[in-house]
């Protein structure tokens, strides 16, 4: 009977102890943790490892849209740790709670990149008026569409040097180089031009009857130089206009040797490249005023660039 109770008794204690090792081997209500991980622009952060402090098993990193999820967690008090090159790492308290999920959305900062901000105004560059127009950052690969103001903004760019391209339809494509200082904006007013517009140059005078072009008219075609070479995109059509005093042939005759003689000094002056130059004498077969008046006549006697169309 002692031998029957002993092995008894001897039952009940494996049976304790052996539901004490089953419980010690997690087999209880285990908790989980979950959440989103973005930069300081709300943009998910991918390839994040997410690891529970001290225990190095228990690892996950986020997907390209920034989720994770570490589950089988045991309740009680843990760190969570969010790493990942290029970002400064964090460590965050928290509690599990067996049979529960907890929520746990983090924001990590980036290290080392110094970024400001690119804003601005596309405008016709003869009327001023304001355009929608693509805008690119070409190295970032980054556009946006400037509105009905023409009004531009580009946020968080790196600090550096790059190159705006601004793209309207029917206008002549624009390519600007940009400045980007850490912790400021830059603001560009960018003005492009239209296809097939004209510019007068009020200003130019030659000697009478004849295409030798009179100091004061330099200047202007310095003026015009600098067009050009700030604005390497265009090629203009160089046109010459008379009055009607004479004949046809010889009006058109002297505004075609004085279209070559503007297109000569900004060659030789400028060192501006032929091929953007087209001279084209056109005569008294444009007239902008009345050739009746001498007023007229005299709006008549003039130089223009006419912006050719962008090369396909």
């Amino acid at each position: 009977m002692n031998r029957i109770f002993a092995l008894f008794l001897s039952f009940v204690f494996c049976f304790f102890i052996s539901c004490a090792i089953f419980t010690s081997s997690g087999l209880v209500e285990v908790g989980s943790i979950y959440g989103f991980v973005n930069d300081e622009e709300y943009e998910p952060v991918e390839g994040v490892e997410v690891s529970v402090a001290g225990e190095g098993g228990m690892i996950t990193y986020t997907n390209s849209a920034g989720y994770y999820i570490l589950q089988d967690l045991p309740p009680g008090d843990l760190n969570l740790i969010f790493s990942r090159p290029g970002f400064e790492s964090k460590m965050i308290s928290c509690k599990v709670e067996a049979g529960k999920k907890l929520e746990l959305d983090q924001i990590l900062k980036r290290i080392g990149i110094k970024t400001g901000s690119i804003k601005g105004i596309i405008a016709d560059y003869i009327t001023n008026e304001p355009l929608v127009a693509e805008v690119t950052i070409i190295e970032l690969n980054r556009t946006v569409t400037s509105d009905k103001n023409g009004f531009f903004e580009f946020d968080n760019v790196p600090a550096g040097f790059y190159l705006l391209k601004v793209q309207a339809l029917n206008y002549v494509t624009s390519q600007t180089d940009i400045k980007v200082e850490s912790g400021k904006s830059t603001d560009q007013m960018i003005r492009i031009f239209r296809e097939g517009s004209s510019i007068i140059l009020h200003g130019i005078e030659f000697e009478f009857n004849s295409a030798k072009l009179k100091p004061e008219s330099y200047p202007v075609l310095d003026d015009a130089a600098r067009i050009l070479t700030m604005h390497p995109e265009i090629d203009v059509e160089v046109q010459g206009h008379t009055d009607d005093i004479g004949s046809d042939a010889y009006n058109l005759r002297l505004s075609q040797k004085r279209a070559e003689a503007v297109r000569d000094y900004l060659i030789d002056v400028h060192m501006i490249e032929p091929v953007r130059l087209i001279p084209v004498g056109y005569g008294e077969r444009r007239p902008i005023a009345d050739n009746a008046t001498e007023e007229g006549r005299k709006k008549n006697r003039r130089v223009e660039f006419l912006i050719l169309k962008e090369k396909e």
